[in-house]
């Protein structure tokens, strides 16, 4: 599953950016290309952007329930820039429906979100990056009872994820990227089959694409 995500946002960032690579470093009409300085990308500043994506339980052998399920948010973020080296921190927040039960048990991640810090390096439009740091996330087991009765337990938890991705500049304001996460939340009560993980934690992988917006950002001349 996941080659198949990995192939596919390759292939969208690579059509994209052949697409747009004569339109960023196309000479002024009038000027020769022999006239026209190269342009580096300028990777500096304050972005936002929005996501959409795929999660899967980490722990499959274990548990009574195998959650799956899409997700879809929101990010922001700041990157220094120093040569070919770019660094910064990012915040995302997501709602989710990854998500699987049975007769007996069910279990939900609801939300998450994290705060990362981000380090790569930029091959002219292409950024290839690392990321890690804080994660949390809302996650709901349930287990039958007496009577069909179900018994419920709803916390968040806390913890840490890494990853990394590929961003791809298409002008000099908008990028696309595509992006893998593991997530590691430890539970605060063993409440419920916990099918998110074993009994003390949720293991989730995760895999996105998503398009970010730079404010003031310009290609500029080398140096």
């Amino acid at each position: 599953m996941l080659r198949c995500f990995l192939l596919a946002a390759t292939s969208v960032i690579a059509l994209t950016a052949s697409a747009n690579a004569a339109d960023i470093y196309r000479a002024p009409e009038g000027v020769s290309y022999k006239d026209t300085p190269y342009l580096g990308v300028n990777w500096s500043g304050l972005y936002v952007g929005a996501n959409a994506g795929y999660g899967w339980n980490a722990t499959h052998s274990s548990d009574a329930v195998d959650p799956t399920g899409p997700f879809g948010g929101v990010q922001i973020g700041y990157n220094f820039q120093r040569g070919n080296f770019v660094f910064g921190a990012e915040a995302d927040f997501q709602g989710a429906h990854i998500s699987d039960s049975n007769a007996l048990d069910k279990s939900e991640m609801t939300w998450f979100g994290t705060a990362r810090g981000r380090l790569g390096y930029s091959f002219g439009p292409a950024l290839v990056y690392g990321t890690g740091g804080f994660a949390f996330g809302n996650v709901e087991n349930s287990i039958a009872g007496a009577r069909g009765a179900f018994f419920t337990n709803s916390e968040t938890q806390t913890g840490w994820v890494a990853g990394g991705g590929v961003e791809y500049k298409v002008t000099p304001a908008w990028s696309a990227k595509a992006e893998y996460q593991f997530l590691d939340l430890d539970a605060n009560s063993h409440v419920g089959p916990l099918g998110l993980g074993t009994e003390d934690r949720t293991q989730v992988h995760t895999f996105r694409v998503g398009l970010n917006y730079f404010w003031g950002s310009i290609y500029e001349p080398l140096k």
